[in-house]
C-alpha cells in the first residue's frame, strides 16, 4: 500500500467558541510545532483533554493530523468540534490489536503521540481491569503494529503517578513506587516503550507530565470542579488537603510534548518530566480559585476522606525538560486559573453543558 500523501490544512482562528473547547492561545508559542509541518501525525486519544490542545496546535502549525478514538459513533467528537475538515478521524479500540493494526497500516504516521489511556487514578481501584487493558494492553498492540510501520519519533505521555510515594522532587533517574493500578499500568507501558524502542529500533521519548488543569478538562478534577460547582452556588467539598500537587497549564503541556517530537536525536530513548517544579497543596489551590472568583461559595475542608494510599507530596524537578527540550511553562498560576475561570464562566452560558457536575 503506498502512503497517503500529507495534507496541509490552513490555520484556523485563534479564538474559538468555550462550547467546542477553546482554541490555541497565542500566546504559546507554535515556532516548535511548524517543524512538523506537512507530516503525519497520529494522536491518540486526540479527543481528551490534553490530546484536544495538542491536536489544535498541530493543526495550527499545518500538519496533517489523524486522531484516533476509541468510539466508532459517528458524532463528532465533542472537544474538537471546531477542527470538523481539519482532521481526520479514526477509530479504534486499542484493545483490539486488529483494529490498531488496520489503523496504522492506513495512516503510517511519520510522528505518533499517544495519549489513550484509562486516565482516573481513583476509579482504577474498582477498575483495574479495564485500566490495564487499555494502558497496557492497548501500548502493546500499538507498538506491535508500528514495529511494521515504525514512525520517525514516538512520543508516550506517561504519568506523574508513577512515581508514587518516594521523595520529592522526582526525578527520572530516581526510585519509583507506583501505589495504584493506575499507576502500575502507566509505568507498565512507559517500559514496553522503551523495550520496543531499543529492541525494534522504534524512536522513542518518554514524557512523565505532572497535573495540567485549563480550558476543557473534565469536571471531576480539582480545578474545573471548583470553579463549576461556585458557578452554580455548591459549597466545596474536599479532603483536609494538606497532599500537594503541581498545576500546569495545559498549553504548556501540549507545546513540551510537541517539543519532543521535534527536539535533536539526543532526546531519543530519554525518560522526562514535564512540570513547572512548584507544589502547591490541594487546600491552598481550592482556596486560590474561589479568591480569584470572589469567594462565592464556602470551602468545607475535611468532608472528604482521602483516597487509599494517598501520595502526600508531589512535584518535579524539570531541569532535563529545559535542558533537553529548551521547553520552561510560560503560564503563571494566577493567569492559568484566570484563563479556566473565564472559559467555564462562559461555558455556563450553555444549559446543558457537559462540563457542569
Amino acid at each position: 500500500m503506498e502512503k497517503p500523501t500529507s495534507i496541509l490544512f490552513p490555520p484556523f482562528p485563534l479564538s474559538g467558541s468555550a462550547v467546542n473547547g477553546g482554541s490555541v492561545d497565542s500566546s504559546v508559542s507554535i515556532s516548535a510545532a511548524q517543524k512538523l509541518a506537512g507530516t503525519s501525525c497520529l494522536v491518540t486519544g486526540g479527543a481528551g483533554f490534553i490530546g484536544s490542545h495538542l491536536t489544535r496546535l498541530l493543526v495550527a502549525a499545518r500538519a496533517s493530523v489523524t486522531v484516533l478514538v476509541s468510539d466508532p459513533s459517528r458524532i463528532f467528537p465533542m472537544r474538537i468540534a471546531d477542527l470538523r475538515g481539519k482532521v481526520a478521524i479514526e477509530a479504534a479500540n486499542l484493545a483490539d490489536a486488529i483494529a490498531t493494526a488496520s489503523v496504522i497500516e492506513r495512516v503510517r504516521p511519520d510522528f505518533v503521540f499517544h495519549l489513550a489511556a484509562f486516565t482516573h487514578v481513583g476509579a482504577s481501584f474498582e477498575r483495574a481491569s479495564e485500566c490495564v487493558e487499555t494502558n497496557v494492553t492497548g501500548t502493546f498492540n500499538l507498538l506491535e503494529a508500528l514495529r511494521r510501520y515504525p514512525p520517525r519519533r514516538f512520543i508516550y505521555i506517561g504519568s506523574s503517578e508513577i512515581y508514587g510515594d518516594v521523595e520529592v522532587p522526582f526525578r527520572e533517574d530516581g526510585p519509583v513506587n507506583p501505589v495504584s493500578p493506575y499507576a502500575v499500568s502507566k509505568y507498565a507501558a512507559e517500559r514496553l516503550v522503551r523495550i520496543y524502542g531499543e529492541a525494534h529500533g522504534i524512536s522513542h521519548v518518554c514524557l512523565r507530565p505532572f497535573n495540567a488543569y485549563g480550558p476543557g478538562q473534565s469536571p471531576d478534577r480539582i480545578i474545573p470542579e471548583t470553579i463549576t460547582k461556585a458557578l452554580r452556588g455548591r459549597a466545596i467539598e474536599i479532603t483536609g488537603g494538606v497532599q500537594t500537587r503541581e498545576f500546569n497549564y495545559v498549553e504548556d503541556l501540549a507545546e513540551a510534548i510537541v517539543k519532543a517530537a521535534t527536539a535533536p536525536a539526543e532526546v531519543e530513548g530519554q525518560v522526562i518530566n514535564i512540570g513547572c517544579g512548584e507544589e502547591i497543596s490541594m487546600k491552598e489551590i481550592a482556596a486560590k480559585v474561589l479568591e480569584l472568583m470572589g469567594n462565592p461559595v464556602e470551602l468545607r475542608v475535611g468532608s472528604l476522606p482521602y483516597r487509599p494510599k494517598e501520595i502526600w507530596r508531589m512535584y518535579c524537578d524539570n531541569s532535563k525538560a529545559r535542558a533537553l527540550l529548551e521547553w520552561e511553562p510560560k503560564t503563571s498560576l494566577e493567569e492559568g486559573l484566570k484563563k479556566t475561570i473565564e472559559w467555564y464562566t462562559a461555558e455556563l452560558a450553555n444549559p446543558d453543558s457537559p462540563y457542569f457536575l
